[in-house]
């Protein structure tokens, strides 16, 4: 056996056994097509449509019950069509563990229920209010308005702010080199191709990383996702909820 046969051998043997029980493999395009040129049996396949919807739901479906138990409920008396539709945006992505659709929606419907109080309060003192004026207003600027009015008190104002500061504001704008900080990774297994070592790395600062940011923001959202899911639903109900018929 030639020393180049038995060096891709003993590579395949070697990336068979890593694959197996990994959840990602990292490589770059260039180094998929050296594999391939070295023989290793690296397939493409299509996944129809079908197959892959059936998937995933098999896959969602273990965890589905678990995760909806957890989501707070939208108080009854909340009579809004976007808000309920919001909601069930929320829901439906938190049931099939799609994070990031549930975190965004999280943060759309805590923002639209702020400019619904507010717009509503305005109604009371001047009936012609255009709803256009309110919707222009950011989160922080709706939070300094609500503050005005004494929706809100001073402790109420510092924990929005704080909100839409640290989390909401890199979240949107997918400021992810600044959300990752602080996450790191252990047990990461990087392969030589030309020698087939291996290297198993411990400690890895994700951050400083590119091609691991993915892995990262998926940890990112699992160990936000429940916390964001109560400040804004929490934060809804307090804002739009009623209490006797009265708002």
């Amino acid at each position: 056996m030639s020393g180049n046969k038995f060096q891709n051998k003993k590579l395949d043997k070697v990336m068979s056994s890593l694959a197996k029980g990994a959840t990602h493999i990292v490589s770059s395009p260039e180094t998929i097509e050296k594999l391939k040129a070295m023989g290793l049996p690296i397939e493409e396949r299509f996944i129809s449509y079908e197959e892959y919807f059936e998937k995933l739901i098999a896959r969602k479906r273990k965890n589905a019950i678990v995760l909806l138990k957890q989501l707070p409920l939208l108080d009854k008396s909340i009579a809004n069509g976007v808000i309920s539709a919001i909601y069930e945006e929320i829901r439906s992505s938190f049931a099939l563990e799609i994070l990031t659709s549930t975190i965004f929606n999280s943060i759309l419907l805590l923002e639209f229920a702020m400019r619904t109080r507010l717009y509503d309060e305005r109604l009371k003192s001047d009936p012609k209010a255009k709803w256009e004026e309110t919707e222009k207003l950011n989160m922080e600027q709706l939070v300094r308005r609500l503050r005005h009015l004494e929706i809100i008190d001073e402790q109420d104002k510092r924990a929005l702010n704080d909100f839409n500061e640290k989390f909401r504001n890199p979240y949107l704008h997918i400021n992810i080199h600044k959300m990752v900080q602080g996450i790191y990774a252990d047990n990461l297994n990087k392969v030589d191709i030309s020698t087939s070592e291996v290297v198993r790395e411990n400690a890895v600062n994700v951050s400083q990383h590119r091609h691991l940011w993915f892995m990262a923001k998926n940890f990112y959202d699992k160990t936000y996702v429940i916390s964001v899911l109560n400040f804004c639903i929490t934060w809804t109900n307090t804002l739009l909820k009623t209490k006797l018929g009265v708002s």
